[in-house]
């Protein structure tokens, strides 16, 4: 264990922005300041976790997001926070192998009784403000720490550039499929990988999308974590996380349609600006509120009136300009990106003319998932109109949709690039459509659900089912597919075993089409035909409609044949 604890003291000078900020953004004393000017040049340290000793929350993570307040130290105040701040800095303690302080005299007395007990090296930088700033920039270049990548992306190349959105697509990489068993009890103990990491994310994408919004919940690599959680010491380097190469671009966003429903967006500018800045993005989206037309509140359908949706046209208007000049005041790495919503093709290029005039390289246009195709041509015409009306064309991009008829389209309207989940999600997500094969064709997946899922054995216990005999019927019915993959036994046995055990769980009577769809997928045994990680160690795995670690390992496989489509088109 090689990690080091940095604790910093709170500081007086702080972003006197509303709602919450990462404490290490909020703060902008001269710690602070020094921190955030090595952070431009360099990704956060990997060995290295900042904790920040407060006036007013005692001692938490640095990711930890908190409120402007305006209360000073003292001694007494220190002592009164004594037990939680010294609770915390032993636990963490345990975690790290050295710890370095730069807290002054008033500080002291909250962890005064760790460090007497506390046998791990332990540094407290002294003197002046001006000294400890020297031993500060000492110790950060004292790390390892990797150069910030920097990157960027030509438009009009005439290639389109496919982002993969990140839904947390966590795989047990050690996962035994004969046996159907995890590697371990959770996913610390497992190691559980990305699935674009297992995959390797280089032949299955240009980049990473991950949405903000993963910030409002309980899961992510950017969710919220409680201030005393180890994690909220560093950030998670994503880059790692998903095994992007120095060529592959980390792209953010806001997450809108986590909002959706909401009357305004529920992530600040301020807030969003310091994610992409943290988090080593290589672009990040302004903060938009999409118009539909429809909404929900309440569980009841609304429909917005053309006031309301014109309303929040103009706050995403108005939240791309806040956004461009705070990422020009906070000297952000990222590359910022104009999200434009619109209610028509004109208001789109209009947009580009506007988000141009305020100083946009790189604009993404949202809003369009709910459109056909014939609309969002149209949209996309006039955009790229009006963007080549420009003396210098930015790059542009589109929000969450792959429509395979418009992709030639796209090319000659010279459109940047896109992301879409789409191809991952049918694998588990259509009935008749769940893998795409080399030649481009679509296969049924082969369903055996498990009578161990929470939610089916519910079902089981409530329909009064034999489950000892459903068990048994299950593992039939994975022995016949290993046994049929390896030519040992003839398909009508392995449809029967299939088609029985389903019978029995779902209680549909579609059962002859369902069979004709498995043979297909049987006869032709698709997976033979691919050379990807998955296809070529799994086998006919692949094919079976069950549990996240074949499910998602069958969208990652679809997301390959998305991206070679596209990058040999």
């Amino acid at each position: 264990m090689s990690k080091q604890l940095l604790v910093l003291a709170c500081s007086q000078t702080k972003r006197q922005c509303p709602g919450l900020l990462p404490a290490i953004d909020r703060y902008d004393g001269q710690a602070y300041r020094i921190i955030k000017r090595f952070l431009r040049d360099y990704q956060w340290p990997s060995e290295v976790s900042i904790g920040i000793l407060s006036a007013k929350y005692g001692l938490f993570g640095s990711l930890k997001g908190i409120e402007y307040y305006d209360t000073r130290m003292n001694p007494q105040l220190a002592r009164e926070k004594s037990t939680q701040c010294c609770a915390t800095l032993e636990k963490w303690a345990k975690e790290h192998s050295a710890i370095s302080l730069s807290i002054g005299k008033d500080y002291l007395p909250a962890v005064q009784p760790s460090l007497n007990r506390i046998s791990k090296k332990t540094t407290i930088f002294e003197g002046p403000i001006g000294e400890k700033s020297r031993q500060l920039k000492s110790f950060l270049e004292s790390t390892r720490a990797s150069q910030r990548p920097r990157a960027d992306l030509t438009p009009g190349t005439g290639r389109l550039i496919y982002f993969l959105p990140d839904w947390d697509d966590l795989l047990d990489p050690s996962f035994d499929f004969k046996s159907d068993s995890f590697s371990g009890p959770t996913r610390d103990e497992r190691g559980d990988k990305h699935c674009c990491l297992l995959m390797k994310p280089k032949t299955m994408c240009d980049g990473i999308l991950v949405s903000l919004a993963q910030h409002q919940t309980s899961k992510g690599p950017l969710r919220r974590f409680d201030g005393t959680d180890s994690n909220a010491l560093a950030p998670v380097s994503l880059r790692s996380r998903f095994g992007l190469a120095d060529d592959q671009y980390l792209f953010g966003d806001c997450g809108a349609f986590s909002y959706i429903n909401e009357d305004a967006p529920t992530i600040t500018v301020d807030q969003a600006v310091a994610m992409y800045d943290l988090y080593g993005f290589d672009f990040g989206a302004s903060v938009d509120h999409i118009p539909f037309v429809r909404i929900r509140r309440d569980r009841v359908s609304h429909e917005l009136s053309d006031e309301e949706r014109k309303q929040r046209v103009e706050i995403t208007s108005k939240n791309a300009e806040l956004f461009l000049q705070a990422t020009k005041d906070r000297k952000a790495q990222f590359h910022p990106v104009g999200t434009i919503q619109a209610l028509s093709p004109e208001g789109y290029a209009q947009g580009v003319r506007q988000y141009s005039d305020m100083g946009y390289r790189h604009l993404a246009i949202g809003g369009l998932i709910p459109l056909s195709d014939a609309e969002i041509e149209r949209v996309v015409i006039a955009v790229s109109e009006a963007a080549h009306e420009l003396a210098r064309r930015p790059w542009i991009h589109l929000f969450g949709v792959f429509r395979p008829r418009l992709q030639r389209r796209f090319r000659e309207l010279t459109i940047d690039s896109f992301d879409s989940a789409t191809y991952f999600r049918k694998a588990w997500l259509r009935s008749d459509q769940n893998y795409l094969s080399t030649d481009g064709t679509w296969y049924a997946a082969i369903r055996v659900p498990m009578t161990q899922d929470g939610r089916t054995r519910k079902k089981l216990e409530q329909g009064g089912l034999d489950i000892a005999k459903l068990e048994h019927m299950e593992r039939n019915a994975l022995r016949l597919l290993v046994k049929y993959q390896e030519e040992q036994v003839p398909i009508n046995d392995v449809l029967d075993a299939i088609c029985d055990y389903d019978q029995h769980l779902t209680r549909s009577t579609d059962y002859s089409s369902k069979r004709t769809q498995y043979r297909r997928t049987l006869e032709q045994r698709p997976w033979t035909s691919c050379d990807c990680k998955f296809c070529t160690t799994l086998g006919i795995h692949m094919l079976v409609f069950r549990g996240a670690n074949r499910n998602k390992r069958r969208g990652a496989h679809n997301t390959l044949m998305l991206y070679r489509s596209v990058s040999q088109s």
